[in-house]
């Protein structure tokens, strides 16, 4: 199951500045993220390759939390990533930008 929104801004504030906005740039994901998205990833992706890329993420977090193997190294196949909190924090980005977007 994943974190309960409610928990979402105390759970990610090592990835957001004194303002709320996200201290990463999606681009330095771009390696990891370009095999499973068609388009190239930008540090301002549409709604729609936010909405594609978050849809992998929650589904990759969702897969492996149901076979109990969620943890830093069920991440080994993204080099970029350093453990399943900071994957949470930008699949949770991601859904903001396609949800604040209109997607």
């Amino acid at each position: 199951m994943c974190p309960d929104a409610s928990d979402f801004p105390r759970r990610y504030d090592q990835y957001r500045d004194s303002s709320g906005s996200w201290t990463f740039d999606i681009a330095e994901y771009e390696d990891d993220l370009e095999p499973l998205i068609p388009s190239s990833t930008s540090s301002d992706p549409t709604p729609e390759e936010a909405y594609q890329m978050a849809v992998y993420f929650e589904g990759f977090i969702e897969r492996q939390q149901r076979t109990s193997n969620w943890s830093d190294e069920a991440l080994d196949r993204f080099e970029a990533f350093e453990s399943t909190l900071e994957f949470e924090a930008v699949a949770t980005a991601l859904r903001e930008i396609a949800e604040d977007n209109g997607s």
